[in-house]
């Protein structure tokens, strides 16, 4: 058997009694992996590693001959990997408005920043600032408006429109007399493609998404040093590599104290291709903290609809390309400036289970692909191209996963329609900006490709919290390529807007089963949103069977663009037996079980307790 022992300070050959080093741990692998024939078995002793860049492993390097490259712990050990850099040696810059400065290396370029383990804002307007309104190219200014042709550093600040379900940033292309043009081809992310809009262009809603929803959408001005106004905002400015920070005025801050940010944007990068993946892997109580990330760009797996926006390449904590047997267990994700977990490309196998997560820029967990080939005819089956890029045999169980979606409408665990044999089970999702766990169309993956999905036990709440609209708690759509099962969840709130449901189908759902779910907290229905739907949306979804469901709203519709029908439902579909309730105590005992079970099972609630020890 092939032991490896690592330390901090480690700069031995990697045996018990003389640890190696975290960074000479790869070429150890890539030689005793050429000929396994027992299990690799890396273990980290106590202690912070502080990396400077990924431990990389490729496809040749991974678990061979059907042994496994396990990355874990020496007992009773709990190692920590972290990308975090200091700031320190502040000084007073403007004694009248308490900001402070402080000098970082040349070069630095960081959009992150964290003081006492608390994520601060980097200098913004708040939403739709006075002085501007909506224009088709940016933003007009009006005679209230800053003289912003005089701020520093134009080229680096970032406008961003928040509407529907999108929310999308775009740097500053210049500024004439009367407004502030976006860079065009950011701006043009901002555009629906008619293609992914097909069922809906007989009414024009293409126009209503683009015209409409853009002009009234919400806007916000960042990443400028004139917008540095509030406490516990920060500033970067590259040309002079100087940080700037208003604390809060209760903060004992002085010229000793420090801020923390990362250069790091992954910690494990495991690097296969479609023919030669990474394969029999694990990676068992880690601790993962302070990772780099961008604000600017999409995830690769939001927003739900196919924009014009190219996703930026995925870098993670934990990234993973074409991953078959990756099992991640007992992990902690903390601080983390992109998705802490991302798997691209395809993969099977994959167990994600009993991890912690708190304080993530985008997804906790992401599996989407990068690679896939947008065509209009992936509406109608799998092309030759995408056949052998899908995501099969995946469990993801019994994580916890708290505050996500920081930077971008991010759900808390996120998948792709080019997916099969997916089991949500026990996991816990608390305080998202829109929803807890969905897959995406956004590559237009219609028929014939995502089926055989189950979310089960699952335990969600403070979902939306980002104030967009037209989403579920749990969330499915284009899954027609076997079974869907939703049942034993328990839904708390999903914001307050009433088009927003705790359970939604989505787009050419087929035969999906929903029960024993229990929804509290639901948006009222209203008079005037003829869309209302409280705990259930089915959006263009047939022969469904929906039975058994407690919930304190009852209101169903089926917008069905598809057929030319609005407003009621789809005769295939079947609601039977749900219930309404008004006092969550007098429940019946099998919706008290959900209740008392989804969420967490008892083995893992220490995962529980040590993010909310974090996250506080």
């Amino acid at each position: 058997m092939n032991n490896f022992y690592v330390s901090p300070k480690g700069e031995g050959d990697g045996k018990k009694d003389n640890p190696t080093s975290l960074e000479k741990v790869p070429d150890l692998i890539k030689t005793a992996s050429r000929s396994m024939t027992s299990d690799i078995n890396i273990y980290l002793e106590d202690g912070c590693y502080c990396l400077n860049k990924p431990i990389r492993i490729q496809g040749e390097d991974s678990g061979q001959n059907g042994f496994w490259v396990r990355w874990q712990t020496v007992e009773n050990a709990k190692p920590v990997l972290t990308g975090e850099k200091y700031i320190t040696n502040w000084e007073i810059h403007d004694n009248t408005n308490n900001i402070w400065k402080a000098f970082v290396p040349l070069n630095s370029d960081f959009e992150h920043l964290w003081f006492g383990r608390k994520r601060l804002t980097r200098a913004w307007s708040g939403w739709n600032p006075p002085g501007f309104k909506n224009s088709r190219k940016g933003l007009k200014l009006t005679k209230d408006a800053p003289d912003i042709k005089k701020w520093r550093n134009l080229n680096e600040i970032i406008v961003t429109k928040k509407m529907m379900w999108r929310q999308i940033p775009a740097k500053i292309h210049k500024i004439t007399s009367n407004e502030i043009q976006l860079d065009p081809k950011e701006l043009n992310t901002y555009s629906v493609p008619t293609t992914a809009l097909g069922v809906m262009e007989p009414f024009s809603l293409f126009g209503l998404l683009n015209g409409i929803e853009i002009w009234t959408a919400d806007y916000a001005i960042e990443n400028a040093h004139e917008l540095l106004t509030e406490e516990g905002e920060w500033y970067l400015d590259k040309a002079t590599s100087v940080v700037y920070f208003k604390p809060e005025s209760e903060t004992d801050f002085n010229k000793k104290s420090i801020l923390i940010y990362s250069n790091l944007k992954t910690f494990f990068l495991l690097d296969g291709t479609i023919t030669q993946p990474v394969q029999n892997i694990s990676i068992q109580g880690i601790c993962f903290q302070y990772s780099k990330g961008s604000k600017m760009g999409v995830t690769a797996g939001f927003p739900t609809e196919p924009t014009k926006a190219i996703t930026p390449k995925p870098e993670s904590a934990i990234q993973v390309n074409a991953g078959h047997n990756i099992l991640l267990q007992d992990n902690f994700f903390f601080h983390m400036g992109y998705d802490a977990v991302h798997f691209d490309i395809q993969g099977t196998g994959i167990k994600i289970i009993g991890n912690g997560f708190g304080d993530i820029s985008r997804s906790a967990i992401s599996l989407n692909q990068t690679n896939l080939v947008v065509s209009n005819q992936s509406k109608n089956g799998i092309l030759p191209e995408n056949q052998d890029k899908f995501f099969d045999g995946v469990e993801i169980k019994n994580n916890y996963i708290r505050v996500t979606g920081l930077d971008a409408p991010s759900p808390g665990i996120s998948y792709s329609e080019f997916t099969r044999n997916f089991r949500f089970i026990h996991n816990e999702v608390r305080h998202t900006p829109i929803q807890a766990i969905r897959n995406s169309w956004r590559y237009l993956g219609w028929r014939g490709h995502a089926g055989n999905i189950e979310y089960a036990w699952n335990r969600t709440s403070e979902v939306g919290q980002l104030g967009l609209t037209d989403f579920g708690a749990l969330y499915v759509s284009c899954a027609n390529a076997g079974f869907i099962k939703i049942h034993h969840n328990y839904i708390d709130g999903v914001g307050i807007n009433p088009s927003n449901a705790g359970i939604y189908l989505d787009v050419f759902v087929d035969k999906a089963e929903i029960y024993n779910n229990v929804s509290i907290n639901m948006p009222s229905p209203v008079w005037w949103n003829r869309i209302s739907r409280a705990w259930i949306a089915l959006v263009m979804s047939t022969n469904t069977k929906i039975y058994n469901n407690w919930s304190d709203q009852l209101t169903y519709r089926d917008f069905d663009q598809g057929r030319y029908r609005f407003l009621w439902r789809d005769k295939s579909n079947q609601l039977y037996d749900n219930h309404l309730f008004e006092d969550i105590s007098q429940l019946p005992p099998e919706a008290q079980e959900v209740l008392n079970k989804a969420g967490i099972e008892p083995p893992y609630r220490s995962v529980k307790e040590r993010v909310d020890q974090i996250i506080s």
